[in-house]
Order: structure tokens, then sequence, then C-alpha cells
């Protein structure tokens, strides 16, 4: 039976040559020793011979000069699928290192997301106080009590399609230290002299509207408040602030809407102070 794994001392052993022969000396070896075992003259061995012979002399074709170190072998099948192997351990522990490196990094941003989570959550219960109270506010009965209006001041211009069409907005400072936002129909309704019932809420004292006392018919709205303008926000905030504890779980999102609800408590501070 031919070699499975063929080399140079082999191949020059199988011939009866000496090492470094030359590619005439393989050829004529060869030559004699096909002739001499060739199966129709040769039949002790089923052939097995002249087939190491020629295996033997295609490596020598192939590989004619002899290598630095005598036990040089080519690389075969097997040689091939052994280094296919260990390139395939190679590329599993790339890839098991990779996944590693992986689940560290999503190990670590969760602990991340669990400290920020943990040093957060007391403004966020504190948000949810603030909306209840404003929610709670909302709905208690007004309150009202007379003031006077100590100064009037504009307090935005805004420009419209021409120069000469513009619309004012104005600032009245009441006797009690709250401000009332009026329109420019309503600024005409204002005497300065004249005593105002103003209906405020209970917990925030958040202005409502003004009426004349010498007039029940005028009413005046507050045209820029918290419950009359911007009433959309407490709810908002409220459904966000479930949405963080019991609807989200990605932490990503969790940590976007705790943002948004920072951003919407500042405008809320800032509407009511």
């Amino acid at each position: 039976m031919a070699r499975s794994k063929i080399n140079y001392t082999d191949s020059i052993s199988t011939l009866d040559l000496s090492y470094g022969s030359s590619i005439e000396e393989i050829k004529e070896a060869y030559r004699k020793l096909a002739k001499q075992y060739h199966p129709d003259v040769y039949q002790l061995d089923s052939g097995e011979r002249f087939k190491e012979i020629n295996a033997a002399y295609r490596f020598l074709r192939k590989y004619p000069d002899p290598p630095e170190n005598p036990t040089y072998q080519p690389p075969t099948q097997t040689t091939y699928n052994n280094r296919r192997g260990e390139e395939d351990q190679k590329r599993r522990a790339y890839y098991k290192r990779k996944e590693e490196k992986k689940e560290q990094e999503a190990h670590q941003k969760s602990e991340m997301f669990k400290w920020v989570f943990a040093k957060v959550k007391p403004i966020i219960f504190l948000m949810v106080i603030f909306n209840c109270l404003l929610a709670i506010d909302y709905f208690l009965p007004d309150v009202k009590e007379e003031v006077g209006i100590s100064k009037i001041e504009t307090v935005r211009v805004i420009s419209k399609y021409s120069s000469s069409s513009s619309s004012y907005t104005y600032n009245a400072h009441l006797s009690n230290g709250k401000a009332f936002r009026l329109s420019k129909s309503e600024i005409g309704k204002i005497d300065m002299v004249e005593k105002f019932e103003l209906k405020r809420s209970r917990i925030f004292q958040e202005p409502i509207t003004l009426r004349l006392k010498s007039k029940q018919d005028v009413v005046l709205f507050n045209e820029y408040g918290l419950f009359r303008v911007f009433g959309f926000i407490i709810p908002s905030s409220l459904f966000l602030i479930i949405a963080y504890f019991f609807l989200v779980k990605n932490s990503d999102y969790r940590l976007t809407i705790f943002l948004i609800l920072m951003i919407i408590s500042v405008f809320q501070l800032f509407l009511v102070i």
C-alpha cells in the first residue's frame, strides 16, 4: 500500500537514490524501477511497490531539490486539515474573546445605569410629588382675593409679516407679588386705580383670572400660565413617570425619559415661581 505521508528522504530511499540526486538521476532510477516492478512483471504485492515508486517519483518531480531539513515533508491533506483545525480553533477563540468583551462591556454598562438610576431616584420621587401637587392644585377650588396693579410693562414684541403689524404682550405686577400676563386687546380694559378680584390656585397661588370689582362682566385671563396654556404638561409628566417606573425596561430609553422629565420640571418651576 502506498504511503499516505511522503517526504524527500522517503522518496529518495524508495528510488534507491542518494541525497541530492539530480533530476536526470531521478528519471533514470524511476524508469528502471518502474519496468522492474510493473504489475504485469512483478505480481507478488498486487502492485503496491509500483504505487510507491510512482508516488516517490511524482513527489521528486515536484520537489527535486533537497530541503535544508532532510525530514522536511510538504503539506499533505492531513497537514492541511490540521492547519485548518488550528485556524478554526483560533477563530473560535477570537469570537469567544470578542463575546466575553461584549458581555463585559454590557455588564459595565448595566452597572453604570444601576448607579445612575440609584442617584436619580430621589429626583424622580420629587418630580412625582411636585406633579401630584400640581394636579391636586388644579382640581382644588380656586381662592379669590382683592388685589391692585402696581405696574405694567411690555415683556415681548412679536413682529409679524409686516413691520406695521405687531403683537404686544404685557406683564401686570399685582400687589400680592404675582405677575399676570395680558394681551394687547385686554390692556385697554385695565385701570390701575381700580381694584380687582384675583382668582388663583390654592397651593402654588398660580394666577388664573382677574375680574374688575366695579365691572363684574370684565374678566381677564392669564395669557401665559401653567394651568391655562401649559396644563397638558402635568398629565404628560405623570405619564412619563409611570413609563419610567413600570412600562420602559430599556436603560437607554429610561435615561432619555429622565432627561425629558428634568427639562419639563425646570420649565414648570419657571412658570410657578
